[in-house]
């Protein structure tokens, strides 16, 4: 049942476009029926299988403001971008986007930070100037960099209003290995999954939930630019219409499981891993670092539809950070307990990192969950000096970082040592915040704060070259964050951990834990092996329900 309330009616809408300026966004919502947005998405993205489709979820509705009162997605977006080094490029995916992509050459002036730039009607592609790949970090934020092409489309536009929090921008991931274009580490030529720096979406229209009215939206942004207004307004018809009609159609159903002949493997042995975990070791001890995440790789046969692992895994291991989407990379999908940084407020100026540092198992008797053995176990998780060390030191780290972006005297502990519970482990977690400076923005806050420490260790550049000597791959998107940016400069990220990708029916689940003097190697192994359950159990329990009955029910 798809119940549409048209308040401001189409008319009202179609008068604000013509009034509106070139540069300008007039979004439009309608109200619509979205018992459960997956179920909606799967409607919009045959069943997630579209490229070009992403969904944003969050479990936690009852986040201090509003950044996690909302549910979105989209399997249509304008405009797709991606970059690896120093190269770039912007596809057109609609009508809208090559109408966007002509008003950004028209506007070329933005692209100015390139050395050689490209403008087509289905795409434009360009080469960064160079830049010195060893830089302090006030340089960084003022190098040329990938985040002038995101800010170059980004922030080319302005919204005329903003009825929610989220109304239009860019939605996707972005890479562990985008440190590379500012600092020298070394090489890793094993790269098995081989995603780019970003890929990244410019979500024109947009599915909503606002969890707190229960009530869900389609919010349909005319782009204007210079074209006909009226057939602005004709392709906002349209893309409703499109919403109303795959909303109320059948759900498109999985397809059938086929015969998977991979085993299950790792980059990563047990003896290997306790073997990189002693040369850790052997790197504090000389001095070099304090703490280093290590981590390795499991790939899992993964016979099911890639949403149905997504279904078991929200179900599973239901988390503040819940994602799928699926690209011509990958199809990426993750559960993740940990904020990346989160730019917000008036003009998107608070900004803060919720470090999450010191893992347990939950605690289980023939399975369940035992309350008495889970008190106990954070018991012993809050006694762990080893553990309260590692956390402390990540929340020197994350107070550091923001400092570099903060007003002084804005930088904040508000939250210290208090425990979070997911499906396999606990976790101990502290929150930093600040007020951003005027001279910066969200991106300039990400390129300030990435890569998180949390997933690097400390000193974090040390840390990050000795995680490329010890690892066996390239992390790809593990261990980068998956993001939305609005167009008036809201950020809200997570760290790409619990994470999975899915290429050619096999799944590929990282995870590590950080090594500190103290760490026991297959105590650290294990850890390991507690934080991929998850995702392995979601892979496990979607291809059981294929092979029951030949697709899920």
């Amino acid at each position: 049942m798809v119940n549409t309330m048209r308040t401001p009616d189409m008319r009202e809408y179609e008068k604000r476009i013509h009034r509106a300026r070139p540069g300008q966004i007039v979004p439009m919502v309608r109200e619509i029926d979205i018992t459960c947005p997956v179920e909606f998405f799967a409607r919009l993205s045959d069943y997630g299988r579209k490229r070009h489709c992403c969904l944003l979820e969050s479990r936690d509705y009852l986040t201090e403001g509003d950044a996690g009162e909302l549910t979105f997605g989209t399997a249509d977006p304008a405009l797709y971008l991606t970059g690896r080094g120093d190269r770039f490029r912007i596809d057109a995916l609609t009508p809208t986007g090559r109408r966007m992509l002509a008003y950004l050459a028209e506007h070329r002036q933005r692209f100015a930070f390139c050395q050689t730039v490209e403008f087509a009607p289905e795409c434009i592609t360009g080469q960064l100037r160079p830049n010195d790949r060893v830089m302090d970090e006030q340089s960084r934020l003022k190098s040329t960099n990938q985040m002038d092409v995101l800010r170059a489309v980004g922030f080319a536009f302005e919204l005329a209003s903003k009825p929610f929090r989220v109304t239009c921008g860019l939605v996707g991931a972005l890479s562990y290995d985008f440190i590379d274009q500012f600092e020298k580490l070394p090489a890793n030529e094993h790269d098995i999954l081989g995603n780019p720096d970003y890929e990244l979406y410019f979500a024109d229209n947009i599915f909503l939930m606002d969890h707190r009215k229960g009530r869900g939206y389609v919010i349909v942004n005319a782009m204007i630019t210079n074209g006909d207004r009226d057939e602005v307004c004709r392709q906002a018809n349209e893309c409703f219409d499109s919403y109303v009609e795959r909303a109320a159609a059948e759900r498109p159903a999985p397809r059938p499981a086929t015969e998977v002949s991979a085993l299950p493997d790792t980059d990563t042995t047990q003896a290997e891993y306790e073997a990189m975990v002693q040369q850790a070791k052997r790197h504090i001890l000389d001095g070099d670092i304090f703490q280093v995440v290590l981590s390795r790789t499991i790939a899992e046969p993964c016979p099911a539809e890639p949403l149905d692992v997504y279904r078991q895994l929200r179900k599973l291991n239901p988390s503040p950070y819940m994602f799928y989407i699926n690209t011509p990379s990958t199809v990426l999908m993750g559960a993740s307990p940990e904020l990346n940084l989160r730019v917000s407020g008036a003009n998107g100026r608070a900004v803060e990192i919720r470090p999450i540092a010191g893992t347990k198992p939950r605690g289980r008797i023939n399975g369940k969950i035992d309350p008495d053995t889970d008190i106990r176990n954070e018991a012993e998780l809050k006694l762990d000096r080893k553990e309260l060390a590692e956390h402390m030191m990540l929340v020197d780290l994350a107070r550091n970082d923001i400092a570099r972006v903060a007003q002084p005297g804005s930088r904040i502990v508000n939250e210290m040592l208090i425990t979070e519970r997911y499906e396999s482990v606990m976790h101990l977690v502290s929150n930093v915040k600040g007020k951003l400076r005027g001279d910066t923005d969200a991106l300039s806050a990400y390129l300030a704060t990435m890569n998180m420490g949390t997933l690097t260790g400390a000193p974090k550049i040390e840390a990050m070259k000795i995680i490329r000597q010890l690892e066996k791959n390239k992390r790809g998107y593990y261990g980068g964050a998956v993001m939305y940016l609005t167009v008036d400069g809201q950020f809200d990220s997570c760290i790409t951990i619990r994470s999975l990708q899915i290429r050619d029916q096999t799944a590929y689940i990282r995870a590590g834990a950080g090594i500190v003097h103290d760490s026991v190697p297959t105590t650290e192994f294990q850890e390991t092996e507690h934080k991929a359950q998850s995702c392995l159990k979601a892979v496990r329990a979607a291809a059981a329900l294929h092979n029951a009955s030949g697709g899920p029910q």
